[in-house]
């Protein structure tokens, strides 16, 4: 797959404390290092996500067309490589890794499409990013038969709830209630659905953007479509505190109701026959 990369430089030289950055690193969670007379390779796989992307110090430049830049500036042959099709939600933060060594180690930045080598500038690195996953995905029209395209919101809405995932089943332990994770599902037209498994008389939280709650009554399974459900289970329901929109929770005080509604309604046949799919083949 086709790499978006940043290049660092720093002003007026090109030391870098080796010793001073593999520390750095090693403290970084999800980051492993490999190095040998060609490179040296800081491997960074989001420890919930899967989503990986690498920090490279090279023996010579990289940087494209270098003699054009500013001369004040020089290149330290280390850069981040990311995979162009990185979710918003990833890449922003990658960038604050990127931000991070940057105030640290007191280097600029650069990429191809900027005129110069600047200081990190969050804002401008998005922008010039988003142009690029764009481009790319424009001329290559045929990666989406292999992917789902999701607008940024809801995808981001959606890695940010797997990412929190185990902090929130850490706070509703001692509620009793459930916490579920997605079902990234693709039916026979290769539509995308988003569903859960919730299990009666369980409490639970209902992450943001469902299609299907799959719903376990005794030893039956019903696939109950969300836009039949929510409607009348929403006035029920509680958000869940300081998280995302849109995430909702089933309090004790009104779950009987809601238990209720479960069992007594009946909901729209599901004609659609589903396949798993992976979260790693969601974009935006």
């Amino acid at each position: 797959m086709a790499q978006f990369n940043i290049y660092f430089f720093k002003e007026k030289s090109r030391q870098i404390d080796l010793d001073e950055l593999i520390n750095y690193f090693e403290s970084i969670e999800g980051i492993t290092i490999d190095m040998d007379e060609q490179s040296v390779r800081f491997n960074y796989l989001h420890p919930r996500l899967g989503y990986q992307a690498q920090f490279l110090i090279t023996p010579k430049s990289t940087v494209p067309d270098i003699y054009r830049l500013n001369p004040k500036f020089l290149d330290l042959n280390f850069h981040l490589s990311m995979p162009i099709l990185t979710p918003d939600f990833v890449t922003r933060h990658l960038m604050e890794m990127v931000k991070r060594i940057t105030e640290r180690f007191n280097f600029h930045v650069y990429n191809e499409m900027l005129e110069d080598v600047l200081p990190f500038k969050m804002d401008v690195l998005l922008k010039v990013f988003s142009m690029v996953k764009e481009a790319y995905i424009e001329k290559n029209p045929v990666l989406l038969g292999d992917y789902h395209l999701l607008g940024t919101e809801k995808l981001s809405a959606v890695l940010r709830y797997l990412d929190d995932l185990v902090e929130l089943q850490a706070y509703y332990k001692d509620l009793e209630t459930y916490v579920p994770r997605y079902h990234f599902l693709s039916n026979e037209n290769k539509d995308l659905a988003i569903g859960i498994e919730w299990k009666e008389q369980t409490l639970t939280v209902f992450p943001p953007y469902l299609d299907y709650v799959f719903y376990r009554l005794g030893d039956t399974l019903k696939v109950v479509p969300c836009k039949e459900a929510m409607p009348l289970l929403e006035k029920h329901l509680l958000d869940v505190p300081g998280f995302i929109k849109g995430t909702k929770v089933v309090p004790k005080k009104t779950a009987k109701k809601v238990f209720r509604i479960m069992k007594k309604t009946k909901f729209s046949q599901v004609g659609h026959t589903f396949q798993k799919a992976s979260v790693r083949h969601l974009i935006d």
